[in-house]
């Protein structure tokens, strides 16, 4: 017969190992691929054959690097992400939330952490931001629907890197916003192609002091105005290329302001017609609009004027 000392030991280390495996399995998840679905439920372990509910459960139990996969049409709910991962519907089939008064997406992982959103529709019904990017090493938006938001449909404070491709978000108050950080905040880079930005009240792009972005082939049409680039911020600098765009009916095609720091915005091969404004530098030298001298500016009600040109390397 064991001593009682003895056996009360051996208890207490088998209690403090069973809890830090609890925790350890807690911490890292346990899938490599999630799965939901409209019939699963929440407390189900995730995978393909026993499927969650919901994208905010799929997260908690899907290891870092890992997938989350809607397997059929439906909405999954606003979610937190807060590791590196790819959230996307099987080919087919509709994955949706409807915000109310929260955002859409969270997006606040770590430093390392590359992220990536494709095929999600954003539907606002009320809700603030689509997708709000606060961390992570990197965010790739594909091949998404975003609409009806009362603040921005893409929300990037991140100070890392953003890429939005084959992307439309329309029916919002502000498209895009990338950077508005103060002193000592890092930049946001962006890249946005092949994006059709339409009917958002506020403005279809901004892009602030800390903030830097590549606009291609997109489409910023039926804004309150289509790209404002502002610096606000003594010394920051807010900096944008936009090229074979099309920036067309709306209030302002591209605005540019320098209260304090620089804005620059260069503009190459793009078409700007059919807005109330073309062009309006409100900065001066501080936030000059130059042209690559082949772009279409006309059939605006005021088409303003470039602040110069600029020549590719």
């Amino acid at each position: 017969m064991e001593p009682l000392q003895e056996t009360d030991m051996r208890r207490q280390c088998l209690t403090l190992c069973a809890a830090v495996l609890a925790c350890t399995c807690a911490a890292f998840g346990q899938n490599t691929r999630s799965a939901v679905s409209v019939n699963g439920s929440d407390g189900n372990a995730c995978t393909v054959p026993a499927p969650c509910r919901t994208f905010a459960k799929a997260i908690t139990v899907t290891n870092s690097g890992g997938e989350i996969i809607a397997l059929d049409s439906g909405g999954y709910g606003p979610f937190t992400i807060d590791r590196a991962v790819t959230v996307r519907p099987v080919p087919g089939a509709y994955a949706g939330l409807a915000p109310t008064t929260t955002d859409g997406i969270t997006v606040s992982a770590g430093g390392t952490d590359d992220v990536v959103l494709r095929g999600i529709t954003i539907n606002g019904l009320g809700g603030s931001n689509g997708i709000n990017y606060i961390h992570a090493r990197s965010l790739s938006v594909e091949n998404t629907a975003i609409d009806r938001l009362t603040a921005t449909g893409i929300m990037d404070l991140s100070g890392a890197n953003l890429s939005v491709s084959n992307t439309s978000i329309i029916d919002s108050y502000t498209g895009i916003q990338v950077g508005n950080g103060g002193m000592g905040y890092p930049t946001v880079s962006t890249t946005i192609t092949n994006c059709n930005i339409d009917h958002n009240s506020n403005i279809a792009i901004s892009v602030y002091q800390t903030g830097k972005a590549t606009i291609t082939n997109t489409v910023l049409a039926n804004n309150g105005a289509g790209l404002i680039v502002i610096a606000q911020v003594a010394t920051l600098v807010a900096d944008v290329v936009i090229e074979s765009s099309t920036i067309s009916g709306n209030g302002t095609g591209i605005a540019s302001a320098a209260p304090a720091g620089t804005a620059t915005t260069r503009v190459s091969n793009c078409t700007i017609s059919h807005n109330t404004t073309g062009l309006q530098n409100s900065g001066g030298q501080s936030s000059p609009i130059l042209s690559r001298l082949n772009n279409t500016l006309q059939a605006n009600g005021t088409n303003g004027t470039f602040d110069g040109p600029f020549t590719a390397d």
